[in-house]
């Protein structure tokens, strides 16, 4: 399988020379990713460390016996490093990205609101998601308040 970054600059994918790995690798040196348990699940730790190979096109081995299921983790780390070798060699542009056919769709956050965990009667066992504020301002809940 293939993860793959497309861009007008570069096509498909982008051949990194030495010198352009060398300068993402000190860009990197001692940052945390910012999805610290997703680094920790793949990789061990969560600090960034040296790459000898461009980011933006992943090729892996799936199933079992491979790299098991491309999923949220995998898509999160490349993303980032993506996004540092963009800001450390095309500095003067801005970035946006859409994604297509990725397994992170079903990712959400432990305490996010989801139909799916509510209940459809009155009464039973409510799971806790978490408080919710809502300001007395005018226009904060549209025009129907």
């Amino acid at each position: 399988m293939i993860s793959g970054l497309q861009s007008c600059e570069f096509v498909f994918g982008l051949e990194m020379m030495t010198e352009d790995l060398k300068k993402v690798n000190e860009f990197q040196k001692g940052q945390k990713y910012m999805d610290e348990t997703a680094a920790i699940s793949k990789k061990g730790h969560a600090i960034k460390g040296e790459h000898t190979i461009s980011p933006l096109m992943k090729e892996f081995e799936y199933g079992s016996t491979g790299e098991r299921y491309w999923c949220y983790e995998h898509m999160v780390l490349q993303l980032e490093y993506c996004i540092d070798v963009l800001k450390v060699i095309y500095p003067q542009f801005d970035f946006l990205f859409l994604f297509n056919n990725f397994c992170g769709h079903n990712r959400q956050q432990g305490d996010g609101l989801n139909a799916e965990n509510m209940s459809k009667y009155y009464g039973g066992k409510q799971a806790y998601l978490r408080d919710s504020k809502i300001n007395e301002e005018k226009g904060y809940l549209g025009p129907y308040k």
